[in-house]
């Protein structure tokens, strides 16, 4: 599992952003947010949380709670704002 620490400096988010159900109910999902975060697949990987028949995604997914799902849409809008790139 994923560290408070890790999900805050890797998303870059304020500590009353932190996804806290997410972690509790999901955390593997929340990992792999994390995983992703900085690379090209993050964007498609949120979009298909929040959309999962937009890019092939399981047709048998029930969706998430609301809480969850404001959570992720959250981490969406926060991926989406631009960040600096990392330098390699």
């Amino acid at each position: 599992m994923v560290s408070r620490e890790t999900v805050l400096q890797t998303l870059k988010c304020l500590p009353n952003q932190y996804p806290k159900i997410l972690e509790e109910k999901y955390p593997h999902i929340l990992e792999k947010i994390v995983q992703l975060w900085n690379s090209p697949d993050g964007e498609a990987y949120l979009a298909d949380l929040l959309h999962p028949t937009s890019s092939g995604g399981r047709f048998d997914r029930f969706g998430f709670p609301e809480e969850v799902w404001q959570e992720i849409l959250r981490l969406n809008e926060l991926h989406m704002k631009p960040r600096p790139k990392s330098a390699r």
